[in-house]
């Protein structure tokens, strides 16, 4: 009967003794992680970076029904900001306008009598972005947040203006050339969506980076 009473109590202290070493193993691996996560984060560089762009821009989707004065084309601009860790995907926001197209008519029948319409539709765009450069000086990014798409009408000699809210989307490359320690300029080619209207773009623009804070 002492050999049976015995046995159990032998049993969980070897239970114990390897729980005890679970525990050990998995602190020593959580303070392998800390202090090299922390000894990298000490080694590494942070920056904040401006990018900033002008170029053209063509509407690419397909319409319903062509107006003999379609246009396209136009222009786009937009100014983004990138805090960029050494050694992790950049993050960062991005404010832009683009043309999304534009109608010109001549002499149209209204109830009013005939008038030139012109009809300009644009959006703005506020986005999040996330870069990455697998390359010395070649950036890819994705970004999606919100856009304003705005139809701005002139009829009759008065304009009136709508503006509606909808999702967006865009990724793009770009190219910089570095010119200074912190500037670069290049060209960055962009696609963007904006679904609630069916409505798709592709740019080409020439952009700047400019690095304006290091830590």
């Amino acid at each position: 009967m002492g050999c049976l009473q015995i046995f159990p109590h032998f049993l969980l202290s070897i239970i114990m003794v390897n729980k005890m070493r679970q525990n050990i193993l998995i602190i020593f691996v959580f303070l392998l992680i800390y202090s090299t996560t922390f000894a990298q984060s000490a080694d590494s560089i942070y920056t904040l970076t401006t990018y900033g762009g002008v170029g053209f821009v063509r509407n690419v989707s397909d319409f319903t029904f062509e107006y003999p004065n379609l246009d396209k084309g136009g222009f786009l601009g937009n100014l983004r900001v990138m805090w960029k860790p050494d050694y992790l995907l950049r993050v960062g926001i991005e404010v832009g306008r683009s043309d999304l197209y534009s109608v010109d008519q001549s002499e149209v029948p209204t109830d009013s009598g005939t008038t030139n319409l012109q009809t300009d539709v644009y959006i703005w765009s506020f986005m999040t972005v996330f870069s990455m450069s697998p390359i010395n000086n070649l950036d890819i990014n994705i970004g999606a947040g919100v856009g304003f798409n705005t139809v701005n009408n002139t009829a009759f000699g008065n304009e009136s203006t709508s503006t509606d809210a909808g999702s967006v989307f865009m990724i793009s490359t770009g190219y910089y050339f570095p010119i200074s320690q912190g500037f670069k300029i290049g060209a960055e080619l962009k696609g963007m969506g904006i679904p609630k209207y069916d409505d798709y773009t592709i740019a080409l623009q020439v952009s700047f980076a400019y690095k304006f804070l290091e830590y």
